[in-house]
């Protein structure tokens, strides 16, 4: 299948801000509307899916290495290709850690009013940052 939203310099970028950081080759598995991007053994994963002209969806992130400023490092590259490809959200969908939610709240990203909710003192749901 081929995608149409990341060109092939994209998702090089990609697999090489995640291999150096995880330590592990990563390849492509391209989708309809995005690209997923995993280890051989799929405990490495970064999907992220594109709704034209609306937003950028993170909809599985999963490192091996906690706290090596991977996710910062693919923030930083996602904030870059939406503002080239006029996407002006980035949504980081079900966060349902206190890890993930703190990172959020950190990067300047809101709490989804209609999909998120508190349990156990945890706001999990999606998280959206305009761009």
């Amino acid at each position: 299948m081929r995608q149409k939203w990341f060109s092939e310099s994209d998702i090089n970028e990609l697999i090489r801000i995640l291999e150096r950081k995880e330590g592990k080759k990563i390849v492509c598995a391209p989708e309809l509307a995005g690209i997923w991007l995993h280890d051989a053994s799929w405990e490495t994963e970064l999907r992220l899916l594109v709704l034209p002209g609306i937003r950028l969806t993170v909809s599985r992130a999963f490192f091996q290495k906690q706290r090596a400023g991977t996710m910062t490092e693919i923030l930083i590259w996602l904030k870059g290709y939406c503002r080239n490809q006029k996407l002006p959200q980035i949504c980081i969908q079900s966060v349902e850690t206190e890890a993930m939610s703190a990172f959020c709240f950190k990067h300047g990203f809101a709490p989804d009013s209609v999909t998120s909710m508190k349990i156990d003192g945890l706001l999990i749901g999606d998280y959206k940052l305009d761009v």
